[in-house]
């Protein structure tokens, strides 16, 4: 079925009423049901678990199922009867779909990972680039109000079907500005999932390698898939890359899309 948002919650809400009782179907779905409400509210929400349904699950599902079938029922009575197991399939594959038309929220930034982050980056003053509607900007602000981190971003993501205002301040500033602006006052610079069919991202360490940026702990700090859905093809052939653990412990894998936090030089 065509990803549709306005019918995904009622979906995933039905869903969660029809398997209430299939205690690990029903709490997946929460963790959903209760991200979606955090989002909507501009609070982080919760690290999410894997979304798909697990082999156990899958058993439950199945025996749930036989109870509610019977010899009498038609094929087209079973079928609506088993229906809803494969609705729900199809909305776990599709919560990264909704997230990004919903909030144009492309990076899941969670409420445990930006702790970390907050941690990691040790006061150092933060530039973020690219930083679209500003979830990981207003999550560094949600946990320190006064941290100094600054969002930038040109707004081209606004030719989008649903354009969403940022949650937080996002100074309109395309990337390249923004690193001559801010490169004398800027500790880190972060890009969270620069686009795929773009140099931008190798611009940009073009130039900080270029200006000596990578001195007296200065750094970048990148979010993305190495050589998956996110940043350039030059990018991942031309940058030196570390994954700090300190910023991967909490970093949510949910689907089958496998980014990571890397630093870069």
């Amino acid at each position: 079925m065509t990803f549709n948002l306005e019918s995904y919650i009622p979906r995933l809400k039905a869903c969660r009423d029809y398997f209430a009782k299939v205690y690990p179907v029903s709490d997946l779905i929460d963790d959903l049901l209760f991200a979606d409400l955090a989002i909507s509210q501009h609070h982080l929400p919760e690290k999410l678990p894997k979304l798909l349904l697990d082999d156990a699950m899958i058993t439950e599902i199945q025996d749930f199922l036989a109870k509610q079938i019977t010899p009498d029922m038609t094929e087209l009575a079973i079928q609506q009867k088993v229906r809803p197991a494969e609705v729900l399939d199809e909305l776990l594959t599709d919560f990264r779909d909704y997230l990004i038309e919903k909030y144009g929220m492309f990076a899941y930034i969670s409420k445990d990972w930006t702790q970390d982050l907050l941690a990691y980056l040790d006061g150092r003053r933060v530039v973020e680039l690219m930083a679209g509607n500003g979830f990981l900007t207003a999550g560094i602000r949600e946990l320190k109000m006064d941290y100094p981190i600054t969002a930038t971003d040109n707004f081209d993501w606004q030719i989008m079907a649903h354009p969403i205002a940022p949650i937080t301040k996002v100074i309109r500033m395309e990337a390249s500005a923004a690193i001559e602006y801010y490169f004398q006052e800027t500790d880190v610079f972060l890009l969270a999932w620069s686009p795929q069919h773009a140099n931008s991202d190798w611009l940009i360490l073009n130039y900080l390698r270029a200006h000596d940026f990578f001195v007296h702990s200065r750094e970048l700090i990148v979010i993305g898939e190495k050589n998956g859905v996110t940043n350039s093809k030059k990018f991942w052939q031309q940058a030196q890359l570390s994954v700090p653990t300190a910023l991967n412990k909490h970093w949510p894998q949910f689907d089958l899309v496998k980014d990571q936090v890397f630093s870069v030089r």
